[in-house]
């Protein structure tokens, strides 16, 4: 009877799990984000302005955008362009004069022609019938910079960190001298469009 109990106790040990010297291994989850980027436009009153017939001033314009990401400036270039159409189609609305920015602004009834563009893009305006000239106002908030990108003329800046943001690009009110006649700007809409373009880089 006392050797069956030493067996069953021993049968007991040698059957009882392992508590120590048990094999551990992690499974590890992840998931990637990848970077994104999104902008929107912020409509107001300065989308919009009229201009004094005599002197070409106008009221007062605005462009504005909201930018969230998840980047920085080491993800992503943040470039401003502008565009008008002429009789040639669609042109860039930006040039420099003594490096400082200028912004067109296009007849949409009475399309200018493509001499005109070269006139007002020249830094000395004589002949630029039906296309208007204001400079660009720097964002003293970012770091800006004009410079071409893809080819284009554009106004660069940098986010500096910032990841849910507004943009603005104010244009000043009085016309670049020799951009606006009473006589050769027909009565119109003129317009340009400014496009935030966000481009991830390689």
């Amino acid at each position: 009877m006392k050797n069956n109990f030493i067996k069953f106790l021993f049968l007991l040990i040698i059957t009882a799990p392992a508590c120590s010297g048990a094999a551990v291994m992690d499974s590890v989850l992840s998931v990637i984000v990848p970077s994104a980027a999104i902008v929107d436009t912020i409509p107001s009153a300065l989308n919009n302005s009229s201009i004094n017939p005599q002197s070409g001033v106008h009221t007062g314009l605005q462009a504005v955008f909201n930018v969230k990401t998840n980047g920085n400036d080491d993800t992503y270039d943040f470039v401003l362009s502008s565009s008008i159409l002429t009789d040639a189609g669609e042109k860039n609305g930006y040039f420099l004069k003594d490096s400082e920015l200028y912004i067109i602004l296009a007849n949409k009834e009475r399309l200018p022609d493509l001499g005109s563009l070269a006139d007002i893009s020249s830094g000395m305006p004589r002949n630029n019938k039906n296309m208007i000239a204001y400079p660009v106002f720097k964002n003293a908030e970012y770091q800006t910079s004009y410079q071409e990108y893809n080819g284009v003329l554009c106004c660069k800046f940098l986010s500096e960190g910032r990841q849910n943001f507004n943009f603005s690009q104010n244009i000043g009110s009085t016309p670049l001298s020799g951009t606006y006649s009473l006589e050769d700007d027909g009565a119109g809409v003129y317009e340009a469009v400014i496009t935030l373009n966000i481009y991830r880089k390689p």
